[in-house]
């Protein structure tokens, strides 16, 4: 009875020690540089109340391909001079570069809250920001949550030059998932967990340019470390065939112009 149970014991640490093997994520790293062009109109229809509509195109693979075209609409009201919140809704169109051909649209809706407050010349604001996105393609939720649920939190501090017409900034933001799906040895026979962290950490710096009443230009550069999974799991049998910790530094340059009514 004593070998038998030492027996037991021995396979038991066996397979718990082959299934941690198993749950740990090899790993990939990768880096890209970016663009971004957006163009936007703005209405103020009443006081502290704004409308905005917005087209962006990103570039990715080394600024040598198409990453999507996203069109957007927002509101947002000024409470105070302190506070604001906002909403917004993104068309969200990618390009598959490998099969030349646009991939299924997603849906993204975002609900926005700032803090604002004015030291001498540099202005303080704290955005907090829940980011749905809806995927149209049919996915395993075990792999990819339908919808992903993301909060990005944002620091920025912005200057306003004397006798200028230019306002440079810096800012920090991270983004926090909310529900991404814990990895499992065979989704069929565990039930669904959901998990938080940190995907993204993001450092920046830009300049905005007052052209004149209505017209307005952002000249910005971001650096991303961007922190994902890729989770793939057998159809006929559900066992984990895949566990990537997929890591990418990306370096974005961008542009915008915003037309202001």
């Amino acid at each position: 009875m004593r070998k038998i149970t030492i027996v037991l014991a021995l396979i038991c640490t066996s397979f718990g020690a082959y299934a941690q093997e198993m749950l740990t994520p090899t790993r990939s790293t990768t880096n890209d540089f970016r663009g971004r062009v957006e163009g936007a109109v703005e209405w103020e229809v009443v006081d502290d109340l704004t409308l905005e509509a917005a087209v962006q195109l990103r570039l990715n693979n080394d600024l040598g391909s198409v990453d999507r075209i996203q069109t957007g609409v927002g509101v947002n009201y000024r409470v105070n001079k302190y506070f604001d919140f906002g909403a917004d809704y993104i068309l969200i169109n990618g390009y598959e570069s490998d099969v030349k051909s646009w991939d299924k649209p997603r849906h993204r809706a975002n609900v926005n809250v700032r803090g604002t407050v004015k030291v001498g010349r540099v202005e303080l604001s704290l955005r907090e920001r829940l980011q749905t996105t809806f995927r149209t393609d049919s996915v395993n939720r075990y792999e990819k949550m339908n919808p992903e649920l993301v909060l990005r939190s944002r620091l920025m501090a912005e200057y306003s030059l004397r006798h200028s017409r230019w306002s440079p900034y810096a800012l920090f933001e991270m983004n926090n998932t909310l529900n991404a799906p814990q990895v499992v040895a065979n989704y069929k026979s565990e039930v669904l967990r959901t998990d938080n962290y940190i995907t993204r950490y993001r450092l920046g710096v830009g300049a905005k340019f007052r052209i004149s009443r209505y017209h307005r230009l952002d000249f910005y550069y971001y650096f991303d470390y961007d922190r994902g999974y890729n989770i793939d799991y057998k159809g006929n049998s559900g066992a984990l065939k895949g566990y990537v910790q997929e890591n990418e530094f990306r370096h974005t340059f961008g542009i915008s112009y915003k037309f202001k009514l």
